[in-house]
């Protein structure tokens, strides 16, 4: 194992309540049957490559895969890598690709394939244009080995080329080529699941791909083998979580996704019904424009940060108790690089304090734009419950509501908003967090904090990181880029019969099964 995944390997400690039973003995998969999953929300494309939506990442994680996925300590391992090595001065990656790996639609992947669909990653992903900033050359060798030549050393490529969101999956040569820095339209993958049909809010069909060619290793998280049980895997957006608790009662799904957490008392007592939560926290996040309007003044986000009650807001949020969490770290209690670090900034719920830093940086009563997700819990709540603590403070807050795809749309126009709402999901790596991103919407432009993120980038001594990122953090909360407000952990549910389902750090249905006579 590579210094870079002994580093990674101290990441996060998971936490698992309620979880589904891992396989045992006694436990036989079995072939056949379809898997019908309810969809909070349609994502806006299902290319990963072109989004940093969670769904199409974990629903084409079953169709595309990377070079290096993610094991139960959040490691990254090889997939379609067969290995790698590093030269000593961490600036030329050699990844070395496994042999007879076809695609759906027939030909075996080749160094082509991987350079042309990294290439094209490293122009469309948040994460994967600071990564390609970086990157001198990237080219095959032979038709099994590419070569990243980066321009100074990195610690972490390995770690960015296997993280689950917005991940670095290879397309053919000639998919990625032919979609360029548009949405892909064509999905053609080496994954146990093969695409078949997408029907715009109605349904994505997945069928199993018979010559897939999977690893030896024993499944451990989204790594090892992967086992094509189910027939199909049929994904459908059903908007409302109170239809998708009925369905799933009535069988017509196996899975429905983002329940609102004051129903977990009910649901653990209600037959044909398992609630779990998330392996990983997200932080819930109000993303604030820094580009252009009143929030581009420090003061401004300063103060409303100062207006917010952050556990009255989650509360609201997620309801029950065990789905949300107090926390100043941008990162999960577990991880070695947890720090508290601005904790006095955090959760003040100090109004008067707010009008003070309001007065200071002359606001004037201009409109605050905030774009809401309609019926989605974790954006709809927390807008409505920030709404009156801030206008007791002096602001005056507009709630928009609007789709979701809407609000994608929207927030790359730095003129038509000052506030969304989004989660924010665990990350390996505090480098990897979209919030610090000057490419993400919200536009952190710090040289400061992009400074701290690109020495963070070359250590890989875990004490050195860790004082680096007390200082950064310290920095986002005197900044305030985004406003953190606390960890939130998402409830599902699925029905007792869908076996085999272990789901870290995300959701797959490969090794997994549907009890016979349900």
């Amino acid at each position: 194992m590579s210094i870079i995944s002994k580093v990674a390997a101290v990441a996060v400690i998971l936490s698992i309540l309620l979880a589904p039973v891992a396989v045992t003995q006694a436990q036989q998969p079995r072939k056949g049957g379809v898997l019908r999953y309810a969809l909070e929300l349609e994502p806006p494309t299902y290319d990963p490559h072109a989004t940093t939506t969670t769904a199409a990442a974990f629903i084409m994680h079953h169709v595309l895969e990377p070079l290096f996925t993610l094991n139960t300590k959040l490691e990254p391992v090889p997939m379609l890598a067969e290995r790698y090595t590093v030269s000593p001065d961490r600036r030329i990656y050699t990844i070395y690709l496994r042999k007879g790996v076809p695609f759906h639609h027939g030909r075996d992947l080749t160094a082509d394939d991987v350079v042309a669909s990294l290439s094209r990653w490293g122009r469309l992903g948040v994460r994967a244009r600071a990564m390609f900033a970086n990157v001198e050359s990237l080219t095959a060798a032979d038709a099994h080995t590419v070569v990243f030549r980066l321009k100074d050393p990195y610690g972490l490529l390995v770690t960015d080329l296997a993280w689950w969101t917005q991940p670095a999956v290879i397309y053919p040569k000639e998919i990625a080529d032919e979609a360029g820095l548009s949405p892909a339209k064509r999905f053609i993958g080496t994954g146990p699941y093969r695409f078949v049909e997408y029907v715009p809010d109605r349904h994505l069909r997945l069928e199993r791909f018979d010559r897939y060619a999977a690893r030896t290793e024993p499944p451990d998280g989204m790594s090892g083998r992967r086992t094509a049980n189910l027939d199909a895997l049929v994904f459908a957006p059903v908007p409302d979580a109170a239809v998708r608790v009925a369905a799933l009662q009535r069988n017509e799904y196996q899975f429905a996704e983002a329940i609102p957490a004051d129903q977990y008392e009910r649901l653990l007592r209600t037959e044909g019904v398992v609630p779990t939560r998330d392996a990983l926290p997200s932080w819930l996040a109000f993303v604030l424009n820094k580009r252009t309007g009143p929030l581009t003044n420090a003061k401004v986000r300063q103060a409303l940060l100062a207006a917010l009650d952050m556990e009255a807001i989650l509360k609201v949020t997620y309801g029950h108790p065990q789905f949300f969490l107090l926390n100043p770290g941008l990162m999960p209690r577990e991880h070695y690089l947890w720090t508290d670090s601005g904790k006095e900034v955090y959760n003040q719920k100090n109004a008067e304090r707010a009008r003070q830093l309001l007065a200071e940086a002359g606001y004037r009563g201009e409109p605050i734009r905030w774009l809401v997700t309609a019926g989605a819990f974790w954006s709809d709540n927390p807008a409505t419950a920030a709404k009156p603590m801030l206008e007791r403070a002096g602001f005056v807050i507009d709630l928009q509501f609007m789709d979701w795809p809407t609000v994608v749309s929207r927030r790359g126009r730095p003129e038509l908003w000052e506030v969304f709402v989004t989660t924010f999901s665990s990350v390996p790596d505090p480098t990897f967090l979209l919030a610090l991103s000057p490419a993400y919407a919200g536009w952190y432009e710090s040289r400061d904090m992009q400074a701290a993120i690109s020495l963070m980038r070359r250590h890989i001594d875990p004490k050195v990181r860790a004082e680096m990122w007390q200082r950064a953090q310290a920095l986002f909360w005197k900044d305030v880029p985004s406003v953190k407000v606390g960890d939130g952990f998402v409830m599902h549910i699925n029905r007792p019969e869908l076996k085999g389902f272990l789901r870290i750090p995300t959701m797959y249905f490969w090794n997994t099964w549907l009890e016979p006579g349900r």
